[in-house]
Order: structure tokens, then C-alpha cells, then sequence
């Protein structure tokens, strides 16, 4: 499903699954017994919403009769994509890890605070683009030093994410480390 709400797209054919939710049972917004999946996606562009399938039976009119309408039971089926903000969807992860183990891993690529364990030393590849300028500073910076492409660019990314903490700036502190 695709749809676009305030200039944002939200796809879920393109945007990645993080976790989702099965509920059946009485549902007293619909006055009946549905069959509802809560899915939590990740846009590229790092936002968050939840798809939300819901299948239940109502009491539909079935002609076009504004006086005495004709009405039978049919199956209803509800689509809805809605955006949240990190710490709704933090929350919601937070639910499902704590209630899922086998989801546990998965969701802690998406939240470093549900991560089971944190490691320092476990490394993860990733694809950057930098300028023709900052090559050769990066290049003149790693014949200077003993430093590798890698932990120069950690090293820079940690201390820029401290210093935009310490301003106030950035406030989620997921390990717990920039409080010294």
C-alpha cells in the first residue's frame, strides 16, 4: 500500500518491515470481532508509520435506498497507513521484543536502546560518499596518524554526535555514554 500524507511517501513495498502485531477479538471501535495485523515500517528517509489490515463483519447497506434501505452482513476490509514518531514507534518495538525473543535481534537494528547487548567491537559495513576535498584531508589525515579509514570516520562521527548532545541538539543517548 502506498500513500502520501503531508508531502511524505509511505510505501510498503519500498520501506523496510521492523515488526508487526496480530490481534483477534472483540474491537469496540468497530462494535465487532476482528482480525487486525499491526505492521511498524522504516522509510528511507528514517520515518516511521504503521500499516494497519483489519478484516472484520458489518451490517452494510447494500442498495442505494435512503428510506428503507436493505441491509445484509458483509466482510469489511480496512487499510490504513500512519505515520509516528520515533518514540511511538520505540514503544511499539519495545512491545514486541518484550514479547517475542525470536523478534529481539531484528528490532535491535532499528533501536539501539532494545539491543540485548552492545558491542564496541562488532563492526558493520556501510556505504559512504565523500567529496574529492575531504579524500585528500581524509588521506593526509591517515598518513599523519595510525588511524584506518574506518575508525578515523567512527572516531568523527561519536565526537559530532557528543558535541550536537552537549548543545542539546541531539537527546536520545541509547548507550548511555554521553552523560561523563
Amino acid at each position: 500500500m502506498k500513500k502520501v500524507i503531508q508531502g511524505a511517501v509511505y510505501n510498503t513495498e519500498k520501506a523496510k518491515k521492523v515488526c508487526e502485531r496480530k490481534y483477534e477479538g472483540p474491537s469496540h471501535e468497530k462494535g465487532a470481532h476482528v482480525k487486525q495485523v499491526q505492521q511498524l515500517y522504516k522509510t528511507k528517509s528514517n520515518k516511521f508509520f504503521f500499516y494497519i489490515y483489519t478484516e472484520f463483519v458489518a451490517h452494510v447497506a447494500v442498495d442505494n435506498d435512503d428510506v428503507d434501505p436493505e441491509f445484509e452482513d458483509q466482510e469489511v476490509i480496512e487499510e490504513k497507513i500512519t505515520p509516528v514518531t520515533y518514540e511511538e514507534a520505540l514503544q511499539f518495538a519495545s512491545e514486541i521484543s518484550a514479547a517475542s525473543k525470536s523478534e529481539k535481534k531484528m528490532i535491535a537494528k532499528y533501536f539501539p536502546e532494545l539491543a540485548v547487548e552492545s558491542s564496541d567491537n562488532k563492526k558493520i559495513q556501510k556505504k559512504l560518499y565523500i567529496s574529492e576535498k575531504a579524500n585528500w584531508y581524509l588521506e593526509l589525515m591517515l598518513q599523519e596518524g595510525k588511524e584506518t579509514n574506518s575508525s578515523l570516520v567512527e572516531k568523527l562521527i561519536i565526537e559530532e554526535y557528543q558535541r550536537l548532545y552537549e548543545k542539546g541538539i541531539m537527546d536520545r543517548d541509547p548507550f548511555l555514554e554521553m552523560e561523563k
